[in-house]
C-alpha cells in the first residue's frame, strides 16, 4: 500500500498549528489533503479543553477561580498547562510557577501582538488548559476569536472552550455576562461563577428575565464559588504569595484556618464537578 504524502504544511513544524487548521477552515490549497493526512497522522493526540476564567470586570475573584481550578486539577493528578495574560497582576503565574506547567500569553487588540494569544490555542491541542484573564479582556479576546475564527477552527479540531464567568451579582457585572452570552452563542461552553467570596445577593441575577433566557438557551451551568473565611489568612496567602497546599503546611496556620481551607476547597471541588466541565477526565463520586 502506498504511503500517503505528507502535505508541505504539515512537514514543516515551524508553522503553528493554529495557522494550520486557520488555512484548513479556510480551504487553503496548501492545506487540501488536511482531513484524510492530519487527522489520520495525529488523531492519536488528546484533543483536550481550555477553560478561560473571565468575568472582565475588575475585582470579582477571576484570579481565585482560577487558582482554585489549578489546585483541583494538581490534587486530582491530571496533566494541564496553566496560562497568564494578565500582564499587570500577573499572580496565579506567580503562585504556581514552580509547580505547575506554565506559559505566559497576552490578549491584545493591537496587530503587534495579534499572534501572541495563539500559544494558548495550541496548547489545547497537546493537553487540558486553564487560563487566567485580567479586567477588561473582551475587546481584546472577541477580537482574537474573530480574526483567527477560532471557534471553526476548535470545531475542527474537537477542541471545546470552556467560559467561567465570574460575577459578583452587580449591574456591570451582568450586562458584560449578557454581552458575552450574545456574542459567543452556542460556540463555547459556559459555567457561571456566582461568587460568594464577593456577596451573596444575587437577587438581581434571579430577576433579570433577558439573562436567565439567555443562560437557558445556550445551556450555562450556574455554580457558587464559597467564600474563602478568615480574612487574615486569606490576606497573607496574597501577601505571601503562597498556594492552598503553602498555606495548609504552613506552621502557622492553625487548625481552624486549615479547616477553613480545607472546607473551602472541598466545596468548589463539588460545584466544579457538578459543573460538568470536568467530566472528560474526572468522575463525579
Amino acid at each position: 500500500m502506498e504511503q500517503q504524502r505528507i502535505p508541505l504544511c504539515l512537514q514543516n513544524h515551524c508553522i503553528s498549528p493554529i495557522k494550520i487548521l486557520y488555512a484548513h477552515s479556510r480551504g487553503r490549497k496548501s492545506c487540501a489533503a488536511f482531513d484524510t493526512c492530519f487527522l489520520s497522522n495525529f488523531s492519536h493526540l488528546p484533543m483536550p479543553n481550555i477553560h478561560i476564567s473571565t468575568g472582565e470586570k475588575g475585582g470579582v475573584g477571576k484570579s481565585m477561580l482560577n487558582r482554585t481550578h489549578i489546585q483541583f486539577l494538581l490534587d486530582h493528578h491530571i496533566d494541564f498547562r496553566a496560562v497568564e495574560t494578565d500582564r499587570s497582576n500577573p499572580d496565579t503565574y506567580r503562585l504556581y510557577k514552580d509547580d505547575v506547567d506554565f506559559i505566559l500569553s497576552v490578549f491584545s487588540e493591537s496587530d503587534r501582538f495579534e499572534d501572541s494569544a495563539n500559544n494558548i490555542f495550541n496548547s489545547g491541542l497537546e493537553k487540558l488548559t486553564c487560563i487566567n484573564t485580567p479586567a477588561q479582556i473582551y475587546p481584546a479576546l472577541t477580537q482574537w476569536f474573530a480574526n483567527n475564527q477560532i471557534l471553526e477552527i476548535a470545531q475542527d479540531a474537537g477542541v471545546t472552550f470552556w467560559f467561567w464567568f465570574v460575577t459578583d451579582g452587580g449591574y456591570d457585572s451582568l450586562n458584560l455576562l449578557k454581552k458575552t452570552l450574545e456574542f459567543f452563542e452556542n460556540g463555547v461552553r459556559y459555567v457561571v461563577v456566582r461568587n460568594e467570596g464577593r456577596t451573596d445577593d444575587f437577587a438581581a441575577m434571579d430577576s433579570d428575565k433577558q439573562l436567565q433566557r439567555l443562560m437557558k438557551k445556550y445551556e450555562a451551568s450556574v455554580i457558587t464559588l464559597p467564600k474563602l473565611l478568615g480574612s487574615v489568612w486569606r490576606n497573607r496567602m496574597d501577601a505571601e504569595s503562597l498556594t492552598f497546599e503553602a498555606a495548609l503546611s504552613h506552621p502557622e496556620c492553625g487548625l481552624i484556618d486549615r479547616q477553613r481551607i480545607r472546607r473551602f476547597l472541598t466545596t468548589s471541588y463539588e460545584a466544579f464537578l457538578a459543573s460538568g466541565a470536568f467530566s472528560d477526565v474526572i468522575q463525579p463520586k
